[in-house]
């Protein structure tokens, strides 16, 4: 019998390194995601963070910046290229998110990596899950240029199938969309998103 939600989602997630690992060997069991055939030119990484919130265990998201040259004023997670600076795509999502947040990367405690998915169009993009440490909301100091806003969803919301979307494509496929958030998760960002859920809550 699958556990209860509520079970999946007790705080106790953040400091059980064994529940953590089960949960990303999941992730990277899932069908590998490859929407484009071209060769990938530039690699990203995100991180898909975890926290706690009036204890609960919420996502954090990004609102990007109306600033941005492309994707302005969408949801996504904290993130970006893959540069000469970072020697892994762990350390890549870390540096981004502390770029983004203003929160220090030594608060960001690394799960693991999931599939990498080639997108339709842009860069590669490897999912980094990991959780943030004495998560406080008055401790983020977004960045101005890049972000509009950073925010948290308690993945319950998302896990809660009234909450969950689709969108139909004249392509014959559909893409899962999140309602009911502080913001509307869509795109690449609520496939991750899906994805991940998937890992995080069997069944869900």
């Amino acid at each position: 019998m699958l556990k209860k939600v509520s079970e999946l989602l007790h705080p106790s997630l953040l400091t059980n390194g064994s529940q953590q690992r089960e949960i990303v060997a999941r992730f990277q069991a899932l069908p590998k995601l490859r929407l484009s055939k071209e060769k990938v030119k530039k690699e990203a990484a995100i991180l898909i963070p975890l926290c706690l919130v009036d204890d609960r265990i919420n996502l954090l998201y990004t609102l990007r910046s109306s600033k941005l040259r492309s994707h302005r004023g969408q949801v996504s997670f904290p993130g970006g290229m893959k540069d000469a600076r970072d020697d892994s795509y762990e350390s890549c999502a870390v540096r981004e998110f502390e770029e983004e947040t203003g929160l220090p990367n030594q608060s960001v405690v690394v799960w693991g990596r999931g599939n990498t998915i080639i997108p339709v169009f842009g860069p590669s993009i490897t999912p980094i899950v990991g959780h943030i440490v004495g998560f406080a909301p008055n401790q983020l100091r977004p960045s101005t240029e890049e972000v509009a806003k950073v925010f948290t969803v308690p993945v319950e919301l998302f896990a809660s199938v009234e909450n969950r979307r689709h969108t139909q494509y004249r392509t014959n496929y559909t893409m899962p969309v999140f309602v009911n958030g502080a913001e509307t998760v869509w795109g690449i960002t609520a496939i991750i998103t899906h994805l991940f859920l998937t890992a995080l809550l069997p069944g869900y």
